[in-house]
């Protein structure tokens, strides 16, 4: 038997070191697309999370409202939550064991949903939101609830804030303003 080797063109005889840097060239590009892309992801359903966990934490409050509507102005607060400072201090006495007036409950119920808030009544502090703000405004039954927090990305520059942007936690944030999330909840209370 002959070698036939010699009949086949070199050009031929198998892959060239340029083809197999561009194959490689091309899956490389890919891959760095799908990291992106499960980067992506990974963000915004954390952000879906934290709109989530904010909304779930506006009802609370609103239902913890409504269970003492005798005490409806006591709610009405400007500053909870990390991202104005230092969380408030336990108010005295403990409502969860002891009895409570309207007014030391709607304290109690304040004070346990900063807790909230801040991810503090979670066991490892992984709930909650990030850099948290929220404000309660009570104008005669109507309630209005607004949380702001961090997000991951800019909403736009701070020039370009919309005209029903949030008033709770200005000024708060510095040059991490653009990305700020907020959530704004209005309800009426009617009387018992």
């Amino acid at each position: 038997m002959r070698n036939r080797s010699h009949l086949i063109p070199v050009r031929y005889r198998g892959a060239g070191l340029i083809e197999v840097s561009i194959s490689l060239l091309i899956l490389s590009i890919g891959v760095l697309g799908l990291g992106s892309l499960q980067m992506s992801s990974k963000r915004l359903g954390h952000e879906a999370m934290q709109r989530t966990e904010a909304a779930l934490l506006a009802s609370d409050l609103l239902e913890r409202i409504r269970a003492n509507r005798n005490a409806l102005p006591g709610y009405s607060t400007s500053g909870l939550g990390a991202g104005v400072g230092e969380p408030s201090a336990m108010p005295l006495p403990d409502c969860n064991g002891n009895r409570c007036s309207a007014a030391q409950l709607s304290s109690w119920d304040l004070w346990r949903w900063e807790q909230a808030l801040n991810g503090a009544t979670t066991s490892d502090g992984a709930g909650g939101l990030v850099r948290p703000s929220a404000c309660v405004d009570v104008d005669g039954r109507s309630v209005t609830i607004e949380i702001v927090w961090q997000g991951f990305r800019s909403l736009g520059s701070p020039d370009d804030e919309p005209a029903d942007a949030p008033g709770c936690g200005a000024g708060n944030y510095g040059s991490d303003a653009a990305a700020l999330q907020w959530l704004r909840v209005s309800s009426w209370i009617g009387e018992e």
